[in-house]
């Protein structure tokens, strides 16, 4: 098992959780998201990184009543991984700059799920290049894969 932490950590349910701990297998499925409030102890074995943990997810569509939603970037895609996520996420960083990460990502989803599921898959990624202290995508926000 991996226990990894970083500035901050989005949860399965979406949740922002600053300092957060994602507990995973050896493969990269995620285990347990663990709130620990912002106080971050010393745990044996603890990986910290710096940046946005996001466990692996995929959304596949289940509704094709609609083509043109939400964006031209993934009108007509049948599945959606977290990079392309993260692209339709900047996109909106720069329509709504006052919105932060958390408000982004968990709009997005909103919208998607109607029309797309939700899927959990091994991985867990690392949002790097974004404005941390503001909570903001930026032009360099991008994923990188960490298990």
């Amino acid at each position: 098992m991996k226990k990894l932490a970083a500035n901050y950590l989005i949860s399965e349910t979406g949740k922002l959780l600053k300092n957060g701990i994602l507990l995973a297998e050896d493969n990269g499925v995620a285990l347990d998201f663990i709130d620990t409030n912002g106080d971050l102890d010393e745990i044996a074995q603890l990986t910290f990184h710096n940046g946005i943990l996001i466990a692996g997810q995929t959304f596949t569509r289940i509704n094709s009543a609609s083509q043109a939603f939400i964006s031209p970037t993934i009108s007509g895609k049948d599945h959606l991984s977290l990079h392309d996520l993260v692209e339709l996420a900047k996109q909106y960083q720069i329509q709504f700059p006052e919105m932060q990460i958390p408000e982004i990502w968990n709009a997005i989803i909103t919208i998607l799920q109607p029309e797309f599921r939700k899927e959990s898959t091994a991985g867990i990624f690392l949002l790097i290049g974004s404005d941390l202290p503001g909570l903001h995508f930026t032009s360099k926000s991008r994923l990188k894969k960490i298990l």
